[in-house]
């Protein structure tokens, strides 16, 4: 998605109500089973460019094979990987996003499931493991781990996982108030945003988890130096790992860059 990192939907009180309990897998899950997100996900259909890129460089990894996409959604690259894949399956933690794809692809296979415990596949499962929209931003950092384990695990030797994640270096986080933004409804919200969940925010030395008003009301983001990151993959065991840019590039990781939000990581499983 030019897009968002995700949905931004309207700002209602069903959204405002939400107390800021749990970490932030519990207060993000809430967000995505919200109506108003599941509708507008469900709208989406059109690949980002860097997608379509790895889509098609990356094309012998995906073409006949297996593939799970996980955090699904509302089916955005469900047609594009169908086409290519000889079997797919599609993972969300929000039982709504997995009844809209449902509804959408009654023919493909839809799992209602956690990506840091899938114990309905078997080990050495997935040719090809996508996990789009940012979408591991969306957990504690525990579940992280235990999802790059996860992914590990089902991946076949050799196996190719794309993912992406915000970048801590970006020059532009916005956590409360976006002075791109003239609106000043829009920064009220963002600030009121920000308080609800200021509480769940993390500053360690490899990652933060921060308010990300922009993304929706009470929500927050996981963010990660490009080094941290490949850090992150090889300790689980995976190895030549790229990193590509919004703009297609295919950058060094040891390099700051303040100029892209996010990064897509490309890593294999060892054969």
């Amino acid at each position: 998605m030019a897009v968002l990192p995700k949905a931004r939907v309207p700002f209602t009180e069903s959204l405002m109500s939400n107390r800021a309990e749990g970490d932030i897998s519990a207060r993000n899950k809430r967000f995505y089973e919200q109506s108003e997100v599941v509708d507008d996900y469900a709208r989406q259909s059109t690949l980002w460019p860097v997608e379509a890129f790895i889509f098609e460089r990356y094309r012998e990894a995906i073409f006949g094979k297996c593939v799970l996409d996980i955090g699904c959604g509302g089916g955005r690259t469900t047609r594009a990987l169908r086409e290519l894949a000889s079997h797919y399956t599609g993972l969300d933690y929000s039982a709504q996003m997995i009844e809209a794809c449902r509804a959408k692809w009654p023919n493909e296979t839809f799992v209602h499931g956690d990506a840091s415990a899938m114990h309905q596949f078997d080990d050495r499962k997935f040719d090809f493991v996508l996990f789009s929209f940012n979408g591991i931003d969306s957990m504690s950092h525990e579940k992280r781990l235990d999802t790059l384990r996860e992914v590990y695990r089902v991946l076949k030797p050799w196996g190719l996982f794309v993912f992406c994640t915000h970048n801590r270096d970006h020059r532009r986080i916005v956590t409360s108030i976006d002075f791109r933004d003239w609106n000043l409804m829009n920064n009220v919200r963002n600030l009121r945003s920000y308080v609800s969940v200021r509480s769940l925010q993390e500053r360690a030395s490899t990652y933060a988890i921060l308010s990300d008003p922009l993304a929706g009301y009470g929500y927050l983001s996981y963010y990660i130096r490009k080094k941290d990151q490949v850090r992150q993959l090889e300790s689980v065991g995976f190895c030549d790992i790229d990193v590509l840019s919004e703009r297609c590039e295919f950058v060094e990781p040891a390099r700051s860059d303040r100029r892209n939000r996010w990064f897509h990581y490309l890593a294999r499983k060892p054969s």
